[in-house]
């Protein structure tokens, strides 16, 4: 009897030692990211380094640029730069070879709204002041220039510029304008020269947060009316196709690829909803302020990003992993801080199943959850 006793023990022993082994979160840094510091950003076959302002690729140095952005399969990077009066325009592979530069007339070097945005064919767009932009093509040559000003005599923040990687989709808005009393918000949907449209307009509403899906055909755009908070959903062309509204504080969004499926994180919670129904397919609450969620529909996995948040660096980062239909939850904290180099390219993609990679961190991020 004691020997049965013995060996019932034993197996037991051993089966929850296997599933506590089973049911874990690992969070690894790719490998030839790990040694990166904060200010090392990693490109596709090198790396771009930050130093107090100025930037360097390869063996090229780019001294205190007014603006940089990196394409989304990160193989090139382009610069804004001031020299004297004269306002430059630049790209660069990530060996650091120069595929362009090119002087910008016209354009202000004491602007501060100066900004360039870059997409993976290595066309270009800047934003030249407040509200207009200019578009060019891979070498540097003008395309067509848009404005995006709202007319509006109370005046207007600086508009941005939402779009997929490819620039196939591509969204100027104006995040808040001013209106007497109230504070409204436009977006507009750029097709070509002398051909674009406003396709959302609310002059009782800020725009927190508008995105374009990885695949461009559809448009998120999250408001606030100091009240409530809606999330607009677009395709492509700009046809409304579902809205729906929160009471509480929203922070931002992200769509699943075939929009099925929305997930809408605040401050310490994410939940996830059927974009048709608006039915909430799962939540969860978190320990520390939610960055970046999203919804792995073919796991039924909530992926969560969280961390204290400081300019672009990032205190005492962890991620959660919520297995919707099996109601478990999986945390694992970062030991060291982390640093993300644009709010916009931030993204969480699927290797495999229950294997995940986070991009746009000075450290690119494996993580496996054992459920």
């Amino acid at each position: 009897m004691k020997y049965l006793q013995v060996i019932l023990i034993f197996t037991l022993t051993l089966y929850f030692n296997i599933d506590a082994e089973a049911r874990q979160l690992t969070v690894s840094s790719v490998s030839e990211h790990a040694s990166n510091s904060q200010g090392q950003y990693p490109l596709d076959g090198g790396i771009m380094e930050s130093d107090r302002g100025s930037y360097s690729i390869g063996e090229t140095d780019i001294y205190n640029p007014k603006s940089w952005s990196v394409s989304y399969c990160r193989e090139k990077a382009a610069f804004l730069e001031t020299r004297g009066r004269e306002v430059i325009l630049s790209m660069f592979e990530t060996s650091g070879k120069k595929l362009t530069e090119k002087e910008l007339e016209f354009f202000d070097s004491q602007d501060e709204t100066l900004k360039v945005y870059l997409f993976d064919d290595g066309q270009m767009a800047t934003r030249d002041n407040v509200a207009n932009f200019t578009f060019f093509d891979a070498t540097g040559d003008q395309l067509y220039s848009v404005s995006n000003s709202s007319q509006s005599s109370e005046g207007e923040r600086e508009s941005e510029l939402a779009a997929d990687s490819n620039g196939n989709t591509v969204v100027l808005y104006n995040p808040v304008i001013n209106y007497g009393n109230s504070r409204g918000s436009q977006a507009r949907l750029v097709y070509g020269e002398e051909d674009h449209e406003v396709f959302f307009r609310d002059q009782s509403a800020e725009i927190i947060q508008l995105k374009v899906s990885e695949s461009g055909s559809y448009i998120s755009i999250l408001t606030s009316t100091g009240s409530g908070y809606q999330l607009h959903l677009y395709d492509r062309f700009g046809n409304k196709l579902k809205e729906h509204s929160f009471d509480d504080e929203q922070k931002g969004v992200s769509l699943s690829e075939d929009a099925k499926y929305v997930t809408v994180y605040s401050g310490g919670r994410t939940q996830v909803l059927d974009v048709l129904s608006g039915d909430r397919v799962g939540s969860t609450s978190s320990r520390s302020p939610v960055i970046y969620s999203r919804y792995m529909e073919d796991d039924d996995v909530i992926l969560v990003f969280g961390g204290r948040l400081q300019g672009n660096r990032i205190d005492d980062p962890t991620i959660s992993a919520i297995h919707v239909g099996a109601r478990q939850i999986l945390r694992e904290n970062i030991d060291e801080s982390l640093s993300i180099y644009d709010m916009d390219r931030l993204s969480i993609t699927r290797l495999q199943s229950n294997s995940y990679q986070i991009e746009g961190l000075n450290r690119s991020l494996r993580v496996q959850a054992g459920f």
